[in-house]
C-alpha cells in the first residue's frame, strides 16, 4: 500500500502494509491486464486461505498480468476511509479497486457476503452487475459458496464453479480481449458463458410464485445447466514457488500444502465431500521437493498437510517419514488437520512428535454410533477409543474433538452421547497423566448438493437450546468447550439455501451497517432482522424442509453428483445404512467420474520411503557462538508490533541459511534474545538483539546475509561476536528526533518546562491514576523549529513515559496531534 499516512490511526496496521515477503510488484506500464484478488474477510483470515495464494502465483507467472490483493477492512479502517472519502485500494500498489480490469472474489462462506458489498462500495465499484459499464471492472466470483450462487448472483458478472486454477487464465485472456475491443456488458456475458464451468447470472431468469417458491429457472443464453470445472490431475499445475509470508500473525500461520483434493467418505452432511469429488492425490516426491524449496523461500516453522481426509492419502506414512527426516534438524514441525480417528496410526504419531506434538484433532461428529451411521461417518466407537489410547500412549495430553448438533434424526440420547464419549476419552488416559479436551460444537446447516439438502434446519431458539444443553453437560475443569454462535448458524442457514430474492436483503443489511458477520463481536442480529422486514422477506422460509419435488435455487448448477445418488443416500440415512468409500469398495455411482478424464487419481503407497534421509547435521554445540546485532527499524518496519517483529526475524533467520542454534523444550525456536520493545510506530537506528549460531560466521557475512532476507523496514547495522554470554545492554535513556506534520513545538513551552524543578503529570491507568514527575526524566529538550525537536528521555525501573505522552504533556498536544508525530530513536544513552 503506497499511502501509509493513516496507519497511525489503525489498530493493526500490518494488515494493510502489503510489502510481505514474496509479494509480487510489477511495473503497471509493462502489463496489459491488472487484476485484484479480493478476499471478503480480514487479512488474517484471507492470508490463511490456500486457494487465493495459488491463483496469485498462477496469474503472476504471466508477464503481461499483474495480480494484486485486497482484504476486507476492519471497522476502524473503514471509518477512516469514509471520513477521508478515500477508496479501498490494493495492497501491492495502492490502486483503487475501481481502476482494475478484473476483480476476482473468493466466496468461501455465506457470512462474508456483506463484506463483499462493503469492499465494492469502498472501492468505488457499482454493486449491481447491471449498473456497470465498460469503464468498470469485471467482477467474477469463485469458491464453494458458488455452488448456490443465487443470493449474490446480481452482484457478479460471472461465477466459477469448481477448480479455479483450471479456468483463471482463460478468464483473464477473455477479459483482456473484451477490454481491448471495448465490448458491451452483454457481449462480455455472452463470451463468459462459452467457458466451461462459468455461470453468468444475467443469462438466467428466476420465476417465483406468490408464496416465494421458485417456479422456474429460465435460461436466457445457450445453456440450461452449468457444470463445474474439474482439474483432472493436481500435478498438472505447479504450486507457488515463493508463497506469501504474512506481515502479522494469521489464523493458520504456517506453510500449507494440499496433498489431496476431494473426499469419497460420503458424510451426508458434508458439502465439501460432494462438490470436490473425485479424489485426486498429489505426487509425494513432488510434494517433498516443493516443501523443502518453499520453506527455504518463506522461513515457516511448521508445515501443514491439507486434505479433506488426510489419513486417506495413500503415501502418507512414507511422506511423513521423509519430511521429518529432512525437517526435524531445522526444528520444523508437521501438522495433520482433518484426521479421521480410524486412520491415525502409531507410525504417524511417531513421526509427528519428532519436533513437537502439534495439535491432534478427531471428528466423531455425533455422540452415538446410531447417529454416526445416519450421517455415514463410518466410524465406530471402538475405532475412536483405539486412536485415543494410541495418542495418549504416544505422549499427547491435549486432544481436539469436533461434534455437530441438530443433525437429521438426532435425539436427546445422541446429544447426551457427546458428553458420555468425551468423558470416556478422558478416562482412557494413563493414570497419573493430565488429559485435556478441546471440544468444538457446531450446529447442522443443510447444504446444497448433499443428501441432507432437503432437510429442515432448527430455528434460532431451538439451536440455542440444544447448544446450551450440550455445553452445560460438558462443564468440567479438563474440558474446554467452544461453539459457533447460534445466530451465525441461523444466518448462514438462510443464505446457504437461499435464492435471488435475498440479494435486496443483503443490500439493505449492508446499508444498515452489517459487516464481518462471521465474527461474533461484529454480528448485529437486530440489524439483520430489520433488513429482512424492510425487504419483505421471511428468513424462516429458507430453514424449512423442502419437498422432494420442489425446484431448488441451485438446480441449474451441476456439481457432478447426481440427484438420484443424493436421494438414495437420503433414504439410506433414514434406514441407518452406511455407504462404503468407493476407493475401498468400488464405484458407488455418485455420477462424478466419467472413467476417462475425470476419475480417481491415487498415488502409489508402495513406492516409499521416497528417498534416503540426508546426512545428519552436527549436533548443537553446548556453548553456541553468540553475536550482538544492532539493527534499524524504519519506514514500514515501524508498524510491526514487537511480537510481529520477533516472528519476522525468526523467519528471516530460517530463510538465511545460517547455522542456527535452537532452544530446547516443547516448541524449539532459534536462540535469539530481544531487548526493550519499541512502541508501535516509533522508528529506530539503535535496537539490539543477540543471536546464537551453531557455527562461527564472520561478522560482515552475518550482516550481509541477514539483510538479504529481512523484510522491508528492518536492517542489520552492526554485528559483534561475543566472547561470553552477556546480559541486556545497559540503557539509561535514549535520544529521539521528532517531527510533527503541523507547527506544535513552541520554544517558549519547552523553555518553561526546562525551567521547572518538578513537572507532575497524571497518567491514567485501569486500576488507578498515577501522578508522576516528568521533569526528572527529561535530560534534554531542543526545539529546532515548530515542526522538529530533539528529546533526550531517561529511563527508570518503573514509571517511564512514552515519547508521545511526554511531548503531549509538555506541549499540550491533543491525542490526534500526539499520534501523528514521527519519532526516530537516534541512539541509546
Amino acid at each position: 500500500m503506497t499511502d501509509s499516512s493513516f496507519l497511525h490511526r489503525i489498530q493493526r496496521p500490518t494488515r494493510y502494509l502489503g510489502r510481505e515477503i514474496n509479494a509480487v510488484i510489477k511495473d503497471p506500464r509493462a502489463v496489459s491486464l491488472r487484476l485484484a484478488l479480493l478476499f471478503p474477510d480480514l487479512y488474517e483470515v484471507g492470508m490463511s486461505h490456500l486457494g487465493l495464494g495459488l491463483l496469485y502465483a498462477i496469474l503472476n507467472r504471466e508477464d503481461h498480468i499483474w495480480a494484486e490483493r485486497a482484504y476486507a477492512p476492519a471497522p476502524d479502517l473503514e471509518a477512516d476511509l469514509r471520513a477521508r472519502r478515500q477508496p479501498l485500494t490494493s495492497l501491492e500498489s495502492g490502486t483503487p479497486l475501481s481502476r482494475f480490469d478484473l476483480l476476482g472474489v473468493s466466496l468461501q462462506y455465506e457470512l462474508g457476503y456483506t463484506n463483499l458489498l462493503n469492499m465494492l462500495d469502498l472501492g468505488g465499484v457499482p454493486l449491481m452487475a447491471a449498473d456497470r459499464d465498460h469503464s468498470h471492472p469485471v467482477v467474477i466470483g469463485g469458491g464453494p459458496a458458488c455452488f448456490n450462487p443465487e443470493p449474490v448472483a446480481p452482484f457478479f458478472d460471472a461465477l466459477v464453479l469448481g477448480d479455479g486454477e483450471e479456468v483463471i487464465l482463460e478468464l483473464a485472456a477473455l477479459v483482456a480481449d473484451w477490454k481491448a475491443n471495448r465490448g458491451s456488458r452483454r457481449e462480455l456475458w455472452q463470451a463468459l458463458e462459452e467457458l466451461e464451468g462459468v455461470y453468468v447470472p444475467a443469462l438466467f431468469a428466476m420465476d417465483f410464485d406468490a408464496a416465494g417458491v421458485l417456479r422456474a429457472i429460465n435460461p436466457q443464453g445457450r445453456r440450461s445447466i452449468v457444470a463445474k470445472r474439474v482439474l483432472d490431475d493436481l500435478n498438472r499445475i505447479a504450486l507457488p514457488a515463493f508463497p506469501l509470508v504474512p506481515s502479522c500473525q494469521i489464523i493458520h500461520d504456517r506453510l500449507n500444502v494440499e496433498i489431496s483434493r476431494g473426499c469419497t467418505r460420503g458424510c451426508r452432511y458434508c458439502q465439501a465431500g460432494m462438490i470436490y469429488r473425485p479424489v485426486r492425490e498429489r505426487n509425494p516426491a513432488a510434494t517433498l521437493a516443493w516443501v523443502e524449496a518453499a520453506l527455504a523461500a518463506t522461513g515457516f516453522e511448521e508445515v501443514s498437510l491439507l486434505s479433506l481426509s488426510i489419513g486417506d492419502y495413500g503415501p502418507l506414512t512414507g511422506l511423513l517419514q521423509s519430511l521429518m527426516d529432512r525437517l526435524s534438524p531445522a526444528q520444523v514441525a508437521v501438522s495433520l488437520p482433518s484426521m479421521r480417528a480410524d486412520t491415525l496410526t502409531p507410525e504417524m504419531m511417531t513421526q509427528i512428535k519428532r519436533v513437537r506434538r502439534t495439535g491432534l484433532t478427531l471428528a466423531p461428529e455425533a455422540g452415538t454410533q446410531r447417529l454416526r451411521q445416519v450421517i455415514n461417518k463410518n466410524l465406530t466407537e471402538a475405532a475412536i477409543m483405539d486412536s485415543v489410547q494410541r495418542a495418549f500412549a504416544a505422549g499427547w495430553q491435549l486432544l481436539k474433538l469436533y461434534f455437530m448438533i441438530g443433525l437429521p434424526r438426532e435425539t436427546k440420547e445422541d446429544r447426551e452421547g457427546i458428553t458420555a464419549l468425551a468423558r470416556q476419552i478422558l478416562a482412557a488416559a494413563p493414570r497419573g497423566s493430565r488429559p485435556r479436551l478441546n471440544v468444538s460444537l457446531s450446529s447442522f446447516i443443510p447444504k446444497p448438493h448433499t443428501p441432507f439438502q432437503w432437510e429442515r434446519q432448527e430455528d434460532l431458539a431451538e439451536c440455542r437450546r440444544r447448544l446450551h444443553e450440550v455445553k452445560d453437560r460438558l462443564r468440567q475443569k479438563n474440558i474446554q468447550t467452544k461453539w459457533n454462535s447460534a445466530a451465525q448458524t441461523w444466518l448462514e442457514g438462510v443464505f446457504s439455501r437461499g435464492d435471488r430474492r435475498l440479494a435486496p436483503v443483503l443490500l439493505e443489511a449492508h446499508r444498515r451497517g452489517c459487516r464481518l458477520d462471521a465474527w461474533s463481536e461484529h454480528l448485529h442480529l437486530e440489524a439483520w432482522r430489520e433488513a429482512f422486514q424492510a425487504t419483505g422477506v421471511d428468513p424462516e422460509f429458507y430453514l424449512r424442509e423442502r419437498p422432494l419435488d420442489e425446484l431448488l435455487p441451485w438446480d441449474h448448477v451441476d456439481c457432478g453428483v447426481s440427484r438420484d445418488f443424493l436421494l438414495t443416500e437420503r433414504a439410506r440415512a433414514d434406514q441407518g445404512l452406511e455407504t462404503p468409500d468407493c476407493r475401498v469398495s468400488g464405484c458407488q455411482d455418485c455420477g462424478v467420474c466419467d472413467q476417462d478424464r475425470i476419475s480417481l487419481r491415487l498415488e502409489d503407497s508402495l513406492a516409499l520411503p521416497l528417498a534416503p534421509p540426508p546426512p545428519p547435521l552436527a549436533p548443537d554445540p553446548l556453548s553456541p557462538y553468540r553475536y550482538r546485532l544492532t539493527y534499524a527499524k524504519l519506514e514500514e518496519g515501524r508498524w510491526l508490533g514487537h511480537l510481529e517483529m520477533v516472528g519476522s526475524l525468526y523467519r528471516s533467520l530460517r530463510r538465511s541459511g545460517l547455522p542456527l542454534s535452537f532452544s530446547s523444550g516443547f516448541h524449539p525456536l532459534p536462540r535469539v534474545s530481544f531487548y526493550d520493545a519499541l512502541p508501535l510506530g516509533v522508528e529506530s537506528l539503535a535496537e539490539t538483539m543477540d543471536v546464537a549460531l551453531a557455527a562461527p560466521v564472520p561478522e560482515d557475512t552475518l550482516v550481509s546475509t541477514l539483510n538479504r532476507v529481512l523484510p522491508t523496514g528492518l536492517k542489520i547495522l552492526l554485528a559483534a561476536r561475543l566472547t561470553k554470554r552477556l546480559g541486556p545492554p545497559e540503557q539509561k535513556g535514549a535520544l529521539y528526533q521528532v517531527e510533527s506534520p503541523e507547527p506544535v513545538f513552541e520554544a517558549g513551552a519547552a523553555a518553561h518546562f526546562l525551567a521547572q524543578t518538578e513537572f507532575m503529570v497524571t497518567r491514567h491507568r485501569p486500576k488507578e491514576d498515577q501522578r508522576l514527575d516528568l521533569r526528572r526524566l527529561v535530560a534534554g529538550l531542543t526545539v529546532l523549529d515548530p515542526l522538529h525537536l530533539e528529546l533526550d528521555l531517561r529511563r527508570q525501573e518503573k514509571g517511564n513515559f512514552k515519547v508521545t505522552d511526554a511531548l503531549a504533556a509538555i506541549f499540550a498536544l491533543s491525542d490526534n496531534q500526539a499520534r501523528e508525530l514521527r519519532i526516530l530513536k537516534i541512539k541509546s544513552t
